[in-house]
Formats: structure tokens, sequence, C-alpha cells
């Protein structure tokens, strides 16, 4: 890895190679979008409990928002409601399954405005929401169940 790192770049690292720069926090913020962190949720969510990967979640991009300085950016409810989308996406998927493969069969998970159909903009806006975790109010998101575990 090059501390030049292109969008196509990480996308063609090995999974153990993007983990590792978010987790070391070498990767470079202007790259790490909502697909990347699709991408951490896979990669949290195969290796671990459900529990567990969301825990590694919530801590990672949070330690990833301060070392950015951006610690205004996390929002606690939205990185485990997408955590909770990509685990239900994740029960559908056969096991050893690339991110690009499943991704292709979750096209879904791509849309970032997926979490509208859960969550109003008002309750999402709230201090409770960002800092804690809190349900959602236009439908149920999927209960997040263990996957597999490693």
């Amino acid at each position: 890895m090059t501390d030049n790192i292109s969008k196509s770049h990480a996308s063609a690292w090995s999974d153990e190679e993007f983990l590792r720069a978010f987790e070391d926090l070498s990767f470079p913020a202007e790259h790490f979008h909502h697909r990347e962190h699709i991408r951490v949720a896979w990669l949290h969510l195969n290796s671990s409990d459900a529990t567990r990967a969301a825990e590694r979640m919530a801590a990672g991009i949070l330690r990833f928002a301060n070392h950015q300085g951006a610690t205004q950016k996390y929002h606690h409810t939205i990185t485990l409601a997408w955590m909770r989308l990509v685990g239900a996406a994740l029960v559908e998927t056969p096991e050893n399954t690339t991110f690009e493969q499943f991704i292709a069969a979750h096209p879904e998970l791509n849309d970032k405005d997926l979490l509208n159909r859960y969550y109003s903009k008002e309750l999402l806006q709230t201090a409770a929401a960002r800092e804690g975790w809190v349900e959602a109010d236009l439908q149920p998101l999927p209960a997040l169940r263990v996957y597999r575990c490693c």
C-alpha cells in the first residue's frame, strides 16, 4: 500500500489489506465513502459474531472519525442500522462470496438513502440517535442475527 491511494486501488486491495488500512488509520478519508463503510461492515460480519462485529464497527468508525478530526460525523444509529442491513443481506449470501459478488447480489446496499425507508429524517437528526441506538420509526429493521462465527 502506498500513501497515494486511489479509489480504484482500494477496491483492488485484498480484504486483509483493506481492513488493515482502515484499522491502522492509514486509509485516506477522501477515499472512504459509503461503499467502503459497507465493505468494513461486511468484513466484520464475516469474521465474528453479529454482536462483536457491531461493536468493532462502531468503535472503528468512531476511531476513524476522531483521527480525521471529524468526530461530529459519527452517528451511532446509522452505523448500527447499516450493520443490520448488511447482516440481513449476508444471511442470504452463499459462504466464500467476495465483496464484489456480495454487493452485486445486493445492489440496494449501494443506495445511501436506503435508511430513509426505516427512519424519518427528524428521528435521525436527534442527539439520541446520533449518540446511541434508536429503533426505526417507519418500519422495523431486520434483526442483527448471528451469521457466521469464526
